[in-house]
């Protein structure tokens, strides 16, 4: 929990101190952002190397420049309805924990500046929303900003079992 509370903060001291950088994408027609500081880069789906007894959110893994990255399919992890990957989907190579982790996204939309005044904290909001660590507006958007801590948690539990 303070882990959580550790990244709305840096979001929070973040918006205070000028626009925060999200990189915005969506997930069964919502959109979502990640801090810009979490972000490593975007790339196209690719095949992914299955590994057996693994979570059902981990998909397996995938050799990114020589470098084996772990995929976690971030539809099931947020408990969204599942979705076959097609040609939109993108990997969104991400760290958080000391580790770094491939979202399957279905899109990726845009790098955008949110002002501080548009940034609610989740405490603020006065609900415990699990992978939040705030709730964006601009204009009639609503962006759900995910707490990279919080989502890859368990997931970081399970590659330090070597269960991938």
């Amino acid at each position: 929990m303070s882990k959580s509370m550790s990244s709305a903060s840096k979001i929070a001291s973040a918006a205070k101190n000028g626009a925060i950088q999200l990189l915005t994408f969506r997930l069964n027609e919502q959109e979502y952002a990640l801090n810009l500081a979490n972000v490593v880069q975007v790339v196209r789906m690719v095949a992914v190397t299955h590994a057996p007894k693994t979570a059902d959110e981990l998909e397996g893994v995938i050799n990114l420049r020589g470098k084996i990255i772990p995929v976690v399919d971030l539809r099931k992890r947020c408990g969204l309805p599942a979705k076959p990957h097609d040609l939109d989907t993108q990997l969104l190579i991400a760290q958080g924990n000391g580790r770094m982790v491939a979202l399957a996204v279905d899109v990726v939309s845009e790098v955008l500046a949110l002002p501080p005044a548009n940034i609610e904290p989740t405490g603020a909001i006065g609900a415990e929303l699990e992978f939040l660590s705030a709730v964006g507006k601009l204009g009639d958007r609503m962006i759900l900003i995910l707490d990279p801590v919080q989502v890859l948690k368990e997931t970081n539990g399970a590659l330090a079992n070597n269960r991938i």
